[in-house]
């Protein structure tokens, strides 16, 4: 499998006056899920939690090209949140973070990336309205958000696209906990099904940045100790979106 110890970029992430909330590795495996679960828990037909995710982007996902991603999210008890994230390569932190955003890094096999995310709950018939499609989706966004929206990617949004935002998906997404393993607080095993059918599967850990480099190890050790294998190349799930919604939109 690839590795995590990219030395000199994980170095970077508890360096001195780093706030980030914390860092995630993940690494997709190959499928059946089945078997990966029951290898990953030790045991037979776990219980899988569900929820769904919707992106929420215009038709030609303008937001997602400039480094934004919307995501209305249908959580468990029936709650929804919405989280407008922009996402980086590299650790190079911007200039400006919005109040009360939350900080992310993202360690990938071969490498890392960073997600500033803007998140808030949503009335469950407000968010249902907009699934519905008789409500404007844009309505959902905070004053934050619509300007983390427009201005928080690589490029600038015209505020005037948010007009035109709709609701792609869902995605299905399934997880289970993962058995407990040495030097890791915790691990998720996930499935994604997106509408077209393809799956992805991905395993994760989260920790605080001065445990990057030992929960790297640690999640490495979990992986080559269970009979799971890794996927060749580490796919992001906001690809497999652009793909879905360019393929039925006939681009």
């Amino acid at each position: 499998m690839g590795s995590f110890a990219a030395a000199e970029a994980l170095a970077q992430l508890h360096g001195p006056g780093d706030d980030s909330a914390s860092v995630e590795m993940k690494s997709l495996l190959t499928p059946p899920a089945g078997a990966a679960a029951e290898a990953l828990t030790g045991r037979p037909s776990p219980t899988w939690s569900v929820r769904e995710s919707y992106l929420v982007d215009t038709p030609s996902l303008d937001l997602i090209r400039a480094g934004v991603e919307v995501r209305l999210r249908r959580r468990a008890r029936g709650r929804f949140d919405l989280c407008v994230s922009t996402r980086r390569s590299g650790t190079t932190r911007p200039t400006a973070i919005p109040r009360g955003a939350r900080v992310e890094y993202d360690v990938v096999p071969g490498g890392v990336w960073q997600d500033i995310e803007v998140r808030r709950e949503i009335d469950r018939a407000a968010a249902a309205a907009v699934i519905a499609g008789s409500a404007e989706s844009r309505q959902l966004l905070s004053p934050a958000q619509k300007a983390w929206a427009c201005g928080g990617g690589r490029d600038a949004v015209d505020d005037d696209l948010l007009k035109e935002l709709l609701v792609h998906g869902p995605l299905v997404v399934r997880r289970v906990k993962v058995a407990a393993a040495e030097g890791l607080s915790r691990a998720d095993l996930e499935h994604f099904r997106f509408p077209s059918g393809r799956e992805l599967l991905e395993l994760s850990t989260r920790c605080c940045p001065p445990e990057v480099v030992t929960t790297a190890a640690a999640f490495e050790r979990l992986i080559s100790e269970r009979d799971v294998t890794c996927a060749g190349e580490y796919v992001q799930k906001t690809s497999v979106w652009a793909d879905e919604v360019g393929y039925h939109a006939g681009r």
